[in-house]
């Protein structure tokens, strides 16, 4: 299936350099031979254009998964003796101590501008040169309300500009209802005319299934962005998603994250990836141990960051077969020899504490401490994604951005806040429990809803929206306490202030 996107993966480069840059202005540099003057009149000059507007997404396992989960209580990247220190932007981030100059930040608004930018710009090429367009024109209006979605989960007010050829120059931020009022209309009317089709041609792309998911997941987090909750239409769209009956449960929870996982029947949207197209996905080199080269053959090696939280690894009942997606104990070569590190057998924290584990190279759930001096071998290793033998620095695995799991939690949640002795929001949740080996349950607090669907979707760039929907992501935790209401929206990049006196910065930054 991914051959018909090689297309695809010749813009991840382009977008490497474009997100490396201000997007503020909304403009962008075309990176296709197609022009104004093009008329899109067959499949793949369509197709071409099209795929030009997704290729700002592989930014969203790369900074957009930065600050959804490593700001949260299911992970950090812990300066493990000096590499991940990085002038502490890590523990920052950690901590809700980020700065405006953030580079993760700064990357995750450029993704969200630059693919409106392209969406704005292809949608007024496609009206202005040919007559069979429509379809695409509805494709790349979803696909532009789902990166302003993520533009207004992530900075509240941001500027709405649906214009490529009058849009302004510096455009200003207006307020987040009318963001939100956007995003829903643009959805509900189009729902009902984008194709129904799944996989093939529309693997990684928006369809009527994946953007009934979007709108789903924009009524459950409502009450965030306008204070009015929306959970008769959550429980209403999700039903419409389970009925359709084009998607289920795998029976194995690891499957939909297998480095072939475009076979999965659970994944509604993902991000494609590719493990020869450049620095994109490289989970595995953000967490794994240097040393970790020598188990998966890889032709480099990892850079020893992101770790799982303690609390949150023991979340996990030892029954639960989620449990598998950290990677604890001894490690190993390919071939089986344990791994040493003479490091191990140095290393001080900076309360003088000496590495436990010396030598031996063994992943523990216990993290001595954020930084500065954090154990090499300390932390859970995020392994949900699966590790190809003998990759370099890119993963081929694709990034779900919905899946089936997900739908079945959304209803199960509306219905719980609706009402909390609803039993099909309880079978709901047992559905998603039996496939990872739980038992039964015949009731649910709203700790017990919150920690399942976290465990559940955990390291799927969910976790931040998560927590503040439940009011959680002020309080504290390792190595953070209590923080301002405020950090509950970014503030407004550094670099896009300075490129834009139009903007202005959010309350508290």
């Amino acid at each position: 299936m991914k051959n018909r996107f090689t297309k695809f993966k010749i813009f991840s480069t382009a977008v490497g350099v474009l997100m490396g840059s201000s997007c503020t202005d909304l403009e962008t540099t075309l990176y296709s031979d197609l022009t104004p003057e093009t008329e899109y009149t067959t499949t793949d000059t369509q197709l071409a254009a099209i795929l030009t507007a997704y290729a700002p997404l592989t930014g969203y396992a790369g900074s957009y998964f930065n600050i959804q989960e490593l700001s949260t209580e299911t992970s950090a990247a812990p300066a493990k003796f000096g590499p991940w220190d990085d002038g502490g932007i890590w523990a920052r981030l950690h901590r809700h101590e980020w700065e405006n100059n953030s580079g993760s930040i700064n990357g995750a608004w450029n993704m969200c501008f630059s693919g409106i930018s392209t969406c704005n710009r292809l949608i007024e090429q496609f009206d202005a040169t040919a007559d069979d367009t429509q379809e695409a024109i509805n494709e790349l209006r979803t696909l532009r309300v789902f990166y302003l979605y993520m533009a207004l989960d992530l900075w509240g007010d941001v500027p709405l500009v649906n214009s490529f050829a009058e849009a302004e120059t510096n455009p200003s931020r207006v307020p987040k209802l009318e963001v939100y009022n956007f995003i829903v209309s643009e959805l509900e009317s189009l729902i009902p005319v984008l194709p129904t089709t799944i996989k093939g041609e529309f693997y990684g792309r928006f369809n009527n299934w994946s953007a009934m998911a979007l709108l789903s997941r924009v009524y459950l987090n409502a009450e965030i962005y306008t204070g009015t909750a929306e959970w008769e239409k959550t429980a209403a769209l999700t039903q419409q998603i389970i009925d359709g009956g084009q998607f289920s449960l795998e029976p194995t929870y690891l499957e939909n994250f297998t480095f072939k996982n475009e076979g999965s029947v659970e994944n509604i949207l993902v991000v494609t990836y590719s493990k020869t197209s450049g620095g994109a996905f490289q989970l595995h080199m953000e967490t794994l141990h240097p040393l970790n080269k020598a188990t998966y053959n890889f032709t480099d090696g990892p850079w020893n960051g992101y770790t799982a939280l303690e609390e949150f690894y023991n979340s996990f009942d030892e029954t639960d077969s989620r449990k598998e997606m950290f990677i604890v104990g001894q490690q190993y070569t390919i071939t089986g020899e344990p791994i040493l590190d003479p490091n191990g057998g140095i290393e001080i924290d900076s309360q003088g504490n000496p590495d436990p584990d010396g030598e031996p190279l063994i992943f523990t759930p216990f993290i001595n401490e954020l930084t500065p001096k954090a154990f090499s071998q300390s932390g859970a290793r995020i392994g949900k994604y699966e590790f190809e033998n003998g990759i370099a620095l890119a993963m081929d695995n694709d990034f779900p951005i919905f899946r089936y799991a997900d739908v079945l939690l959304m209803r199960a949640e509306a219905l719980w806040r609706m009402d909390n002795a609803n039993a099909e929001a309880v079978e709901l949740v047992r559905l998603v429990r039996e496939r990872v080996g739980l038992p039964p349950i015949s009731s649910m607090t709203e700790d017990a809803l919150y920690h399942e669907i976290q465990r559940e979707l955990a390291f799927e760039a969910q976790a931040r929206t998560i927590m503040i929907r439940f009011g959680r992501f002020t309080n504290q935790w390792w190595e953070k306490t209590i923080s301002d209401p405020n950090k509950n929206v970014f503030p407004i990049p550094t670099d896009q202030l300075n490129g834009n006196p139009n903007l202005t910065q959010n309350p508290g930054y």
